[in-house]
């Protein structure tokens, strides 16, 4: 009874977390000016530089020697070249966001980061359930063994699934700039992870429908 108890629990604190990270997702956007926090990062991984550039020289048109005009011709050239060299923008795409944004600005610019941290959460409780609780069942009750079998199925079918409807497509992860996007195998398998969280979240909210449903008919 007692395990049963704090297996009810565990499921309630999930589903409520779970719940928490969907409504923080799309709604924390919504609570600042999100054009200006994108106007703000970007200013910050690309600062304009203020150093004063250099005046280019003119090409002296008075000047009838032809060594002379061939010399002050290199001179415009070489100084374009070094200014336009100056105005190379630099990446800065490793600034540190935190020391510019606030610590509301930091949680909702990186707010997909932060779901899919507890994406791979729930997909570790669920490894780590799916494991622990049968072999209780199965010490417990050797005839388990068959249940065990059958949640093993049922979360075999759950990942083909998930597989299946995986699209792969690159996702709109703001503020990311690295190459994993591109990549086709590394998107169908956060796809299907995705995927595999919504299921589970659905039969998490599911089951405890069932549970005070039927409770309240006895």
């Amino acid at each position: 009874m007692a395990f049963s108890k704090l297996t009810r629990i565990i499921l309630y604190v999930v589903a409520g977390m779970s719940l928490l990270v969907l409504l923080f997702f799309y709604i924390s956007p919504k609570t600042l000016d999100y054009d200006a926090l994108e106007l703000k990062v970007e200013e910050a991984q690309n600062p304009v530089d203020l150093t004063p550039v250099a005046p280019l020289p003119v090409i002296d048109t008075t000047l009838t020697d032809s060594t002379a005009i061939a010399e002050n011709a290199a001179a415009v050239q070489k100084a374009e070249e070094e200014r336009s060299a100056a105005l190379v923008v630099t990446d800065n795409s490793e600034t540190d966001l935190g020391e510019v944004l606030s610590g509301w600005e930091s949680m909702v610019w990186f707010r997909t980061d932060i779901a899919l941290v507890w994406a791979y959460i729930l997909i570790l409780i669920t490894l780590i359930a799916s494991i622990v609780f049968p072999l209780i069942a199965v010490i417990s009750n050797p005839k388990a063994l068959v249940r065990l079998l059958i949640v093993l199925a049922g979360a075999a079918v759950l990942v083909m699934i998930s597989y299946v409807l995986a699209k792969g497509t690159p996702i709109d992860i703001i503020g990311y700039t690295g190459t994993d996007n591109s990549d086709p195998g590394t998107l169908k398998m956060i796809d299907t992870v995705l995927f595999v969280t919504y299921m589970l979240f659905g039969l998490a909210l599911g089951s405890i429908l069932y549970a005070m449903i039927s409770r309240a008919f006895k």
